[in-house]
């Protein structure tokens, strides 16, 4: 019975240990996280990947603690951590992969969270650089999660770099269309809108004559935090335009 009662008290306070090992790591770990999110010194990208990373590593040594706790030799548990992680490596290259393009993303700054950027053939708004994965609010809306690896392979066009962003509508209308009356309807509603920036005067022109129907090309200008805003407007005053005034399309 004595024995009994030994054992049993041996594995509670085995157990008591590993519950205060995993909820204090886990408590840490949020903890530290929050406090790289609020940091002032660091920008968003940053303190977005960083958050991650402080988080994921402070989880890992909770862990590594945890089993130490079940007695596990720190030799032994380094060797087969080794193994483990030689073999784990080989299979998770592209995980590496992503975790390494994560570090070039933040460091080198190709694209903050915030910014209007294509990825991918992608376009959206960052939302969160993490670890392994980059997350896009998306053009139409809907949330698309990439690959830090694959981005630091590819064309990253960043539209928020520069405070103006040139607009290109173009239109097709009958090759028999007048095409100077179609210019300046394009224009003149172009100039009338208020997102529309009037340093630039914008312009159009007739830039294709295919078959049966000729294309007006408008060029005009926007902040580029309009930009969205400004096309969606745009677009949809010149159709109303044209079709007032008649212009068949093709």
């Amino acid at each position: 019975m004595a024995n009994l009662l030994t054992a049993l008290t041996a594995i509670a306070t085995v157990i008591i240990k590993l519950v205060i090992i995993v909820v204090a790591g886990l408590v840490i770990a949020s903890v530290v996280a929050g406090l790289i999110r609020k940091s002032k010194k660091l920008d968003a990208t940053a303190k977005s990947f960083f958050a991650n990373f402080a988080s994921m590593a402070i989880k890992v040594l909770t862990l590594i603690t945890a089993l130490m706790a079940l007695g596990i030799p720190a030799a032994t548990f380094v060797t087969v951590l080794g193994s483990v992680g030689l073999a784990v490596g080989l299979a998770l290259q592209g995980a590496l992969a992503n975790f390494a393009g994560g570090i070039l993303l933040v460091v080198f700054h190709p694209f903050r969270v915030g910014d209007h950027v294509t990825l991918n053939g992608t376009s959206g708004v960052v939302q969160n650089i993490s670890i392994f994965y980059t997350t896009l609010l998306a053009d139409d809306n809907t949330v698309v999660t990439l690959p830090n690896g694959t981005l630091t392979n590819a064309p990253i066009v960043n539209t928020s770099v520069g405070n103006d962003r040139r607009v290109v509508l173009e239109y097709a209308v009958s090759v028999d269309s007048d095409a100077e009356a179609v210019k300046n309807i394009v224009v003149g509603t172009a100039s009338s809108n208020s997102l529309i920036l009037k340093g630039e005067a914008p312009s159009a022109t007739v830039s294709t004559h295919v078959a049966d129907k000729m294309t007006v090309k408008l060029n005009a200008w926007a902040h580029s935090a309009d930009y969205a805003k400004a096309v969606e407007e745009l677009d949809k005053e010149i159709n109303a335009a044209l079709d007032a005034a008649k212009v068949t399309r093709a």
